[in-house]
C-alpha cells in the first residue's frame, strides 16, 4: 500500500501500486493493443543489494516483434523488450548503486529500453544520465479530488473491486494518463526498430505513403527555393528529422541545419549517412521536442529562417499550442514553418475499402486518438496522433499568416496498393492526386501540409517599458532568462514568489474593437463571467485577446508587460485590488520581452499604475 497525501482540502488518499499496474493491462487489453502490437509478458528481477525488486505487481514487460525473419542480417532478435517499472515513482536520487542495478536488470535480461514512472520531480541533470543509459522517466502525478470530480470522461473504465467510485477514477485516470504516454513510447520503439532499414524498405513499401514523401519534398524545395530568393537562407531547424530525409535537402540550401530525432537510433543513421558523405553544415542531435527543450535552443531565439517538422510531425505532439509558440519564437520575423499532420477530414475516415493491402504504412484510429502503423507485415505499432481539424489550423492562424493549406493523396488513399504497382495506373491516380492538391476545395487528402510565416512586424513594448521606468526611476532589476511561454514557465525560469508574480490578461471586446488590460496574482484565474458583469457588456462580445492582437498592442508572445501598451491604441486598465493590498517588498512581472522578467519594488510599480482601476477578482 502506497499513501499519497494531497492538499488539505483533499483527504489522503492510499493506492494500491498493483492497482495501477493491473488497470494498465486492462485497458491494454480493452482498447486491443495486447497480442496485435505487442505481448505482455510477467517479469521479475532482484539484484544482490535489494535496491531493485521486480514483479508481477510493479512492472509490466512489453514485448514488440522485430522485422527479423525479412532481415536476419540487421536484427539480432525477433523482438523488442520495453519494461514498465512503477515502484520507483517516488525516487529522485537514483543514486549510482541503482544506476548499475538498472544496467544490470537491460544487460542480464535484454531489456532494450526501461520506462519508470515517476510521480516526482527529477533533477534534469540524473534524467539525462539515465535517458542515455536507455532509461525513460515519464512524469504522471496523482489526481487531487477536485481534478477526479472534475473528469469528464474515461475510455474503457475499469472498476476496483471492493473500492468507492473515487478511488476507481482515481486508478482509471493514472492509468489512461500512463497508456497516453506509453503510446509516445511506442513511437519511439518503432523509430528504433524501423532506423536501420528506413531508408532501403519503409519508404518504398507502400505507394501512397511514398508518394506523399514524395510530394512534400516538392513541395518543401519551392519554399526552400521562394526563401532562398528572398536572402532567408541562414539557419534551418529540422524537428522530428529521422534519418535526415529533409535534413540534407535543407543543406544544400541553408547555411546551417540543425535536426533533432528523440530516436538515437535514427539519429545514428542520419550521422552515418553525414559522415559518408562529407556533410559539414547540419548538426544531428538526439532530443525529445514535447518533453526537452532543445540543446542551447536560447541561440535560436528570432534567429531560424525556417522550421520543418515533417511526415506527420505535427500530429505527434499533443501540445500544438507549445510547439508553435516555440517554433514562432525561433523564427525571424518572415521566417516560415513547414510542418505536415494527419487529416482529420481524409476521406479514409469515411470510406472503408472491402480490401487490405492499402497503399498507406499507417491508418489513423479516430477513437483512440492513434495511428496503427505496418512498418512490415508482422511488425506493427500503436502511436499517439491528433489529428489536423479546424481548432489546430486556428491555433496556426492566432500566430502566423497561414501561406497553403495542401492534403494529399486522396484517391491513392483508399485504393489497393497492387492496383498501383502498375505503373500506368500509379503515374495516372498519382497526377489525378497532384492534380485536386492544387485545389482549395480539395480537404480530403491524407496528409495535410501546411506553409505559414511569422508576421513581418516588430513590437515596440519592451521599448516602451524601459522609458516608462526611465521616467519613474523605480528601484528595479531585470532578470534575464530562457524564453517563456508562460507563467508557469517563469516560475521554472526564476523560482515562485507566492501572491507577488504579477500576470497581465489582455481582453478584446469583439463588438467594440476594445482592449482590456487586467493586471491579477499569478495564483488567480480570471473569470470572464465575472468580467463581463463588471464591464456590463455581454458574456460572448469579450475573448482574450489572440496572438496576432498582442503582437498588435506591442508586445511578443510570452512578454507581456502590465504597462508599455502602444499608445495609438485605446486600453481600459484595471488591477486587482490583492496586488495593492498584499505586501510584497518585490513584484515580478513581464516587461515586453519573453527572455526578461521585471523586478520592481511594489511601491513605485504602483505609483506607475496609478491611474489603474482597482477591481476585486
Amino acid at each position: 500500500m502506497i499513501l499519497f497525501k494531497h492538499p488539505p482540502s483533499s483527504a489522503p488518499m492510499e493506492v494500491n501500486l498493483h492497482h495501477v499496474v493491473s488497470t494498465v493491462q486492462d485497458k491494454f487489453d480493452a482498447e486491443g493493443l495486447t497480442n496485435k502490437f505487442f505481448r505482455v509478458k510477467p517479469h521479475s528481477f532482484s539484484d544482490a543489494e535489494d535496491r531493485l525488486r521486480l514483479n508481477s505487481s510493479n512492472c509490466i514487460l512489453l514485448e514488440f516483434a522485430t522485422p527479423h525473419e525479412e532481415f536476419p542480417e540487421v536484427y539480432k532478435s525477433s523482438v523488442y523488450r520495453l519494461l514498465v517499472i512503477f515502484s520507483l515513482y517516488q525516487e529522485t536520487e537514483f543514486s549510482p548503486a541503482l544506476q548499475y542495478a538498472l544496467g544490470r536488470l537491460r544487460y542480464k535480461d535484454n531489456i532494450d529500453r526501461i520506462v519508470l514512472w515517476s510521480t516526482v520531480e527529477v533533477d534534469q541533470n540524473i534524467v539525462q544520465i539515465l535517458k542515455d543509459t536507455k532509461v525513460d522517466l515519464i512524469h504522471i502525478g496523482i489526481p487531487t479530488k477536485r481534478e477526479i470530480t472534475k473528469t469528464k470522461s474515461i475510455s474503457y473504465f475499469v472498476p476496483i473491486a471492493s473500492s468507492d467510485l473515487i478511488y476507481s477514477l482515481m486508478i482509471n485516470i493514472i492509468a489512461e494518463r500512463l497508456i497516453k504516454r506509453l503510446r509516445k513510447m511506442f513511437h519511439l520503439v518503432l523509430s528504433e526498430i524501423a532506423a536501420p532499414i528506413y531508408k532501403k524498405h519503409y519508404s518504398m513499401a507502400r505507394i501512397a505513403t511514398r508518394a506523399f514523401m514524395e510530394f512534400e519534398e516538392d513541395r518543401l524545395n519551392r519554399l526552400i527555393k521562394k526563401l532562398k530568393n528572398q536572402g532567408k537562407n541562414k539557419i534551418a531547424i529540422d524537428v522530428g528529422c529521422g534519418t535526415g530525409r529533409h535534413s540534407f535537402a535543407l543543406a544544400r540550401h541553408f547555411e546551417t541545419v540543425f535536426a533533432y530525432d528523440f530516436s538515437p537510433n535514427m539519429i545514428d543513421e542520419a550521422n552515418r549517412i553525414r559522415r559518408e558523405n562529407d556533410i559539414r553544415n547540419i548538426f544531428f542531435l538526439v532530443n525529445d521536442f514535447e518533453y526537452e527543450k532543445l540543446v542551447d535552443e536560447t541561440q535560436f531565439h528570432g534567429s531560424c529562417d525556417l522550421v520543418v517538422a515533417s511526415f506527420g510531425m505535427g500530429s505527434f505532439i499533443e501540445d500544438t499550442s507549445s510547439m508553435l509558440r516555440r517554433f514562432y519564437d525561433w523564427l525571424k520575423p518572415g521566417g516560415y514553418i513547414f510542418i505536415s499532420f494527419y487529416n482529420g477530414n481524409s476521406i479514409t475516415l469515411n470510406v472503408t475499402p472491402a480490401w487490405r493491402d492499402l497503399t498507406l504504412a499507417a491508418r489513423i484510429d479516430r477513437e483512440n486518438h492513434s495511428l496503427e502503423v505496418h512498418l512490415t507485415p508482422k511488425t506493427r505499432f500503436n502511436i499517439f496522433c491528433k489529428l489536423f481539424d479546424e481548432g489546430v489550423e486556428g491555433e496556426i492562424n492566432r500566430i502566423f499568416n497561414i501561406n497553403s493549406v495542401t492534403t494529399y493523396p486522396m484517391i491513392m488513399s483508399v485504393l489497393p496498393n497492387n492496383l498501383l504497382e502498375n505503373e500506368f495506373a500509379r503515374s495516372s491516380f498519382m497526377l489525378a492526386d497532384r492534380t485536386l492538391a492544387e485545389h482549395e476545395e480539395s480537404q480530403h487528402g491524407y496528409y495535410v501540409i501546411i506553409a505559414a510565416e511569422k508576421v513581418d512586424r516588430e513590437t515596440n513594448g519592451y521599448a516602451n517599458v524601459l522609458r516608462i521606468l526611465q521616467e519613474h526611476n523605480p528601484e528595479h532589476e531585470i532578470i534575464d532568462h530562457a524564453p517563456v511561454l508562460s507563467i508557469e514557465d517563469v516560475k521554472k525560469a526564476i523560482g515562485y514568489f507566492p501572491k507577488c508574480m504579477i500576470k497581465t490578461i489582455l481582453i478584446n471586446n469583439r463588438r467594440t474593437d476594445e482592449f482590456m488590460a487586467i493586471l491579477l496574482q499569478a495564483e488567480k484565474r480570471l473569470d470572464m463571467d465575472k468580467i463581463a458583469e463588471l464591464l456590463g457588456v455581454n458574456r460572448y462580445h469579450i475573448n482574450f485577446a489572440r496572438e496576432k492582437e498582442i503582437l498588435r498592442i506591442g508586445f511578443p508572445l510570452g512578454g507581456i508587460a502590465p504597462f508599455g501598451f502602444e499608445p495609438d491604441l485605446r486600453i481600459l486598465k484595471f488591477v486587482d485590488a490583492a496586488i495593492v493590498t498584499h505586501r510584497c517588498k518585490w513584484l515580478y512581472t513581464g516587461i515586453g520581452d519573453n527572455r526578461k522578467t521585471l523586478k520592481i519594488r511594489r511601491q513605485d510599480f504602483l505609483k506607475i499604475i496609478t491611474n489603474y482601476q482597482q477591481i476585486n477578482l
